[in-house]
């Protein structure tokens, strides 16, 4: 049997995979993050509060795609801050420079892989060597 959960917008029963919402709600999302496009496409500069205003679709909901990378804040005017150091940003959840430093750090924790060193070869005796029988 399929492995069903209820979806986290609707409630409704549906067989997961992989998201915790259903397929009619992934699609009313997509359909969501269509018009939020289109809308800001179409009227670069806009502030997140009016394109919530003409779309009908949530600041949270608009904000999500931002931080997803799904949508960039380019056309709108700067409304997504670094959650590390708070600087403006286009999308994501932190600034390149923020990016670059987390992944040195945790570069820096995990210790690096030691190559192997190729196995010595012993020297071989007459006795180890592959010999041919006589005819």
């Amino acid at each position: 049997m399929a492995n069903l959960r209820n979806c986290s917008k609707c409630g409704n029963i549906f067989p997961y995979q992989g998201r915790n919402i259903c397929g009619k709600c992934v699609q009313k999302e997509e359909d969501e993050f269509q018009l939020v496009r289109k809308y800001v496409r179409d009227h670069p500069g806009v502030g997140v509060l009016e394109v919530a205003e003409a779309t009908k679709v949530e600041e949270d909901k608009i904000l999500q795609f931002l931080r997803d990378g799904r949508l960039q804040s380019k056309g709108l005017t700067s409304s997504l801050v670094c959650e590390r150091c708070g600087i403006i940003i286009n999308n994501g959840r932190w600034c390149d420079k923020c990016t670059q430093q987390v992944k040195a750090e945790i570069q820096g924790h995990v210790p690096e892989k030691p190559q192997k060193q190729p196995e010595a070869v012993p020297k071989s005796k007459s006795k180890d060597r592959m010999h041919l029988k006589g005819e």
